[in-house]
């Protein structure tokens, strides 16, 4: 039972170590920030556990401390990066509660298809050719890799809401 309180003490310390870290306007990535303070906390407690108490079995401490940490990122990662979410927030703070879908388009849904194909394109999966893009052969490799995992996995839908893609873009 000690061990499971000290894994639940490392990730308490975890969170709030990181939410006062990832206020601070420099440093490392968010992703890098929750790594640190993850494996820092975890190490740190584990060390005064140690030393405080006569017994302590390691395993327990890090799967609740793993577990924890890996829940907190995966739901900070939704907030942080999640254009629905930032437009139902938007959509909250708006009076009336509604944005007409050019203004969404324009201000949620282009950059962040921007900033994406800007990584596909750095990492030489895609190529912009009369403007639009095209899939490289290093692009193509990667998406029937995809593919491959998809349908292992069951998943061969877009996405979380389960609609596959069916109709092929203009």
């Amino acid at each position: 039972m000690n061990s499971l309180l000290v894994g639940l003490g490392c990730f308490v310390a975890h969170v709030v170590v990181c939410l006062i870290w990832l206020r601070v306007s420099r440093g490392p990535s968010p992703v890098v920030r929750h790594a640190v303070s993850a494996l820092g906390t975890h190490v740190v407690g584990v060390i005064v556990a140690a030393s405080l108490l006569a017994e302590l079995a390691y395993w327990p401490v890090a799967a609740v401390s793993g577990f924890g940490a890996v829940c907190f990122l995966f739901a900070f990662s939704a907030v942080y990066k999640s254009v629905s979410l930032r437009i139902l927030t938007q959509l909250d703070r708006t009076p009336g509660h509604a944005i007409p879908f050019a203004v969404v388009a324009r201000d949620y849904v282009q950059p962040e298809f921007e900033a994406r194909v800007a990584v596909l394109v750095k990492m030489n999966c895609a190529a912009g050719v009369d403007g639009g893009y095209v899939a490289t052969e290093a692009g193509n490799a990667t998406a029937r890799r995809i593919g491959v995992i998809q349908r292992a996995c069951g998943i061969e839908s877009s996405g979380l809401y389960g609609e596959p893609i069916t109709q092929p873009v203009p």
